[in-house]
């Protein structure tokens, strides 16, 4: 993993905990990795165990440039166990995992929602800048 995507995922440690769904989740994330103008295009379909055949559906995820993915609640759903992708990672390195869905639009929610929505632990979110973006900023 790079640097960026540990930090990334250290960074969203905060939200872990909350008892939301993969929706939920997926549009506060959204909303924090577009306030750092963080490319990303969110996903709903479902994610199928292929050791297990479970399913979960529907079933929301954040997929990030060169193929990397963030997801905080699949474990939830079919296994907290350590060959099903959980957190930021590369969908190859969990073929046990399969993901199929479309574009999901996420509405833009200002702060104080976010914060209300998660019992205040988006404050904590901080997101790492992306080589080159903090030049630009």
């Amino acid at each position: 993993m790079s640097d960026w995507h540990d930090e990334l995922e250290l960074a969203l440690l905060p939200l872990e905990d909350l008892r939301v769904d993969s929706v939920y989740m997926t549009f506060v994330i959204s909303n924090a990795l577009s306030e750092r103008g963080i490319f990303h295009q969110c996903r709903i379909g479902y994610a199928e165990d292929r050791l297990s055949r479970m399913t979960t559906a529907p079933h929301c995820w954040i997929e990030l440039e060169q193929g990397w993915c963030i997801d905080l609640r699949l474990r939830q759903w079919l296994g907290d166990e350590d060959d099903l992708p959980h957190g930021v990672f590369q969908p190859t390195n969990y073929p046990r995992a399969r993901y199929q869905g479309t574009a999901l639009v996420v509405p833009h929610l200002d702060v104080e929602d976010l914060r209300a929505m998660t019992n205040d632990a988006y404050s904590k979110v901080k997101l790492p800048w992306l080589a080159g973006q903090a030049a630009a900023a």
